[in-house]
């Protein structure tokens, strides 16, 4: 077993193809940190002021911080299933896989020789990644705030999330002996996942959360009730307007399971996708707040005339979710992910017809 690890990462390291993913993985974040120096700077023109008066806030600093590091989850896996692939591949077209079983190496120690080192070639990839980020943020001139270490946990988050696709990756290489169809399959996958990510993450409000504000809601119809604000009737009608299925739709039925089960809700959850960033505004929270998805601070009436804000809920435990636990629900479930695919692959590959 040790002596095909040494192999295969000695292979790496003399692979061209590896070489051109870690310079992308150093460079590339360093060109998108100066292309933010560059809008601003574009942005400042018509002032007076220059970048040296530029001042970002520590909360804004994070969130930049985060949205250029972590960008590799989103980068990365194309790189990643196309170097698995043809890496792997390779060896049954070359007749490497062979040449291993016939110097008599289990089909235990192969598969796992390959699994590590990807894992391993992966994990390289990111750690590139994010170094480069946070070394193109420094020369920027904007300097790096990792909110006093925490975020290298969600970087770490990020990390095993990729860490599924890589042995999902090679699975899939070590099912076929050609690299036609796994090159496809790797491809569909990535397009696929990248499509499914942008949406799911869309319906990560949790059904209690829904409960809990329609309990809420109903005893406050109460109180206005008692006021003399409405009456009873109207009360009802709003009731059944705003009932459960209001936010809790088919969409939500059909979407809210594969949140709960995959990681597809990653980039909704961590504000990976940078639409969300356009749309959501510039802050690093501590935790996920689905008090907005009910009510607004600015609005007098909310859409249900209940008249509860923010401040109503914020005790109220299915209202808010924090990065502590999401880390943790994360990380095992990636986990889980990883022993299950692995483990299908593992024996599918102990019966595969190597010859």
């Amino acid at each position: 077993m040790l002596n095909l690890l040494l192999f295969e990462f000695r292979r790496m390291s003399k692979s061209l193809f590896f070489k051109i993913i870690g310079a992308y993985c150093l460079v590339w974040p360093i060109i998108v940190a100066l292309f933010y120096r560059g809008i601003i700077e574009l942005t400042l023109l018509d002032t007076d002021a220059t970048f040296a008066d530029f001042d970002m806030s520590g909360d804004e600093l994070r969130f930049l911080t985060w949205m250029v590091g972590v960008a590799f989850v989103n980068e990365l896996p194309k790189f990643i299933a196309l170097f698995t692939v043809l890496h792997i591949g390779r060896d049954f077209s070359d007749g490497i896989v062979r040449n291993k079983i016939t110097a008599g190496h289990s089909r235990t120690s192969i598969f796992f020789s390959y699994m590590i080192t990807q894992i391993c070639a992966t994990v390289l990839m990111c750690v590139t990644y994010i170094g480069g980020a946070l070394f193109g943020l420094t020369i920027a001139g904007f300097g790096v705030d990792l909110n006093r270490g925490e975020m290298l946990l969600r970087f770490g988050v990020a990390i095993m999330i990729l860490l599924v696709l890589t042995v999902t990756f090679t699975v899939i290489s070590l099912m076929f002996r050609r690299r036609a169809m796994p090159i496809i399959l790797s491809i569909v996958l990535v397009m696929f996942m990248s499509t499914a990510s942008a949406i799911i993450g869309n319906f990560n409000l949790p059904a209690k959360a829904v409960d809990d504000y329609i309990e809420t809601r109903h005893e406050r119809y109460e109180e206005m009730i008692e006021d003399g604000y409405i009456d009873e009737d109207l009360a009802e009608e709003l009731e059944d307007m705003y009932d459960r299925d209001y936010y809790l739709g088919i969409p939500w039925k059909i979407c809210h399971p594969a949140y709960l089960i995959t990681n597809l809700g990653f980039n909704g959850d961590y504000s990976t996708d940078l639409t969300q960033v356009i749309t959501g505004g510039l802050e690093y929270s501590d935790e996920l707040d689905f008090t907005n998805n009910f009510v607004s601070d600015y609005d007098y009436f909310n859409a249900d005339m209940s008249m509860l804000t923010a401040k109503d809920f914020k005790h109220t435990d299915s209202m808010h979710v924090s990065y502590t636990r999401l880390n943790l629900t994360y990380t095992l479930r990636s986990v889980a992910w990883m022993l299950l695919i692995g483990g299908w692959g593992y024996v599918i590959f102990r019966k595969k017809n190597l010859f």
